[in-house]
């Protein structure tokens, strides 16, 4: 990852389940391609598309085998990914269950968390947004 992703944005799907990727993620620092996985915490996670090439290239460093676990759980989590490229609006597409995992209809917020950003229905996200703090507030509880 060159640059991480910051900010919180607000954006609608349209009718096609499509979203806006917010224009600071898409420069030449980011990646091209995202995959989206469902988060028990009822919102869409999305990662860079190396996210699961770097997980492999781990196992693989480590001597890890086709038949282990890890590798096992890692072919699990391939099988409930979607892989989603920006078209030339920048919107990906987000297919119907995913949608209705994170129970998008028509607004969606966009939170960037470093390593990925998090597609969240905007009342799920109010019930777990971090309260307004000051940089020295959230510096201070991060060690910095």
């Amino acid at each position: 990852m060159k640059e991480a992703y910051t900010d919180r944005f607000e954006f609608s799907l349209d009718d096609k389940g499509r979203i806006s990727v917010p224009v600071e993620w898409r420069g030449e620092a980011f990646e091209k391609r995202f995959l989206l996985l469902p988060s028990e915490e009822g919102c869409l996670r999305v990662y860079p598309a190396s996210f699961l090439g770097r997980q492999l290239e781990k196992l693989s460093a480590e001597g890890v085998t086709s038949t282990d676990v890890r590798r096992k759980s890692l072919e699990k989590l391939a099988s409930v990914m979607q892989a989603a490229e920006p078209d030339q609006q920048g919107r990906i597409m987000i297919r119907e269950k995913f949608r209705q995992h994170a129970g998008l209809n028509r607004q969606a917020v966009l939170v960037g968390r470093l390593d990925h950003f998090e597609i969240w229905e905007p009342r799920r996200w109010q019930k777990i947004a971090p309260p307004a703090l000051t940089f020295e507030q959230l510096a201070k509880e991060a060690g910095l």
